[in-house]
């Protein structure tokens, strides 16, 4: 049965959790330390037997392992190749579809899709997270970026290859609920009402 909760590995001889904790916490810590190595590296493997399943009922039963399904595994999909760091920073909700080639830099914990990605300071420094969220119901098309601190609303849907970022001088930083977004740096073009019409934004000012 998928876990309600999935807990990092006990640390090993010589091994501490301090690090993981500063990590979760949002603040500069050391990605290099022994223990989040070794983390990452059975993250790995366990990847890897993902990635080479090609039956989608065994596959998903693998994501068991590392990745919460809140709202059941039945109604969730996950689709090759995938990649993660951690794993149990991910938490997915109701009906998921996670299409192929997603990669998440779960770093800090990953609601309903997305929630994390990282800074690094310098090659060998502290690096830390900003937190990202996506609310449900929404569609991000093939290729899209989004950067660290960023909220996406209910029912938002992003168009290719977009980035979605914050930058100071864009009007609406975060993406409200029920807009269609495209572009780099990406920017409203529709809203979509409650009827499931849509109406256009100007890009003007």
């Amino acid at each position: 049965m998928p876990a309600n909760n999935v807990e990092p590995p006990a640390p090993q001889h010589g091994e501490t959790t301090e690090q993981l904790e500063i990590m979760l916490a949002g603040k500069p810590y050391i990605a290099a330390d022994k223990y989040l190595c070794r983390v990452r590296d059975e993250m790995q493997d366990k990847a890897w037997a993902v990635n080479q399943e090609r039956n989608t009922d065994k596959r998903m039963k693998l994501f068991d392992d590392f990745v919460v399904f809140r709202g059941g595994r039945n109604n969730s999909y996950i689709m090759t190749p995938f990649m993660c760091e951690y794993g149990f920073n991910i938490s997915l909700g109701y009906d998921v579809y996670i299409g192929p080639g997603c990669t998440f830099i779960d770093v800090n914990q990953k609601r309903n899709g997305l929630k994390s990605a990282e800074l690094a300071d310098t090659a060998k420094g502290p690096e830390w997270a900003k937190s990202i969220s996506i609310g449900e119901d929404c569609w991000l098309g093939g290729g899209v970026t989004i950067v660290p601190g960023v909220k996406i609303g209910n029912g938002v849907t992003i168009g290719a290859s977009s980035v979605v970022t914050k930058v100071w001088w864009l009007i609406v930083q975060d993406l409200p609920d029920r807009v269609v977004a495209v572009g780099n740096p990406a920017r409203i073009i529709k809203r979509i009402k409650e009827d499931g019409t849509v109406e256009p934004v100007s890009l003007e000012g």
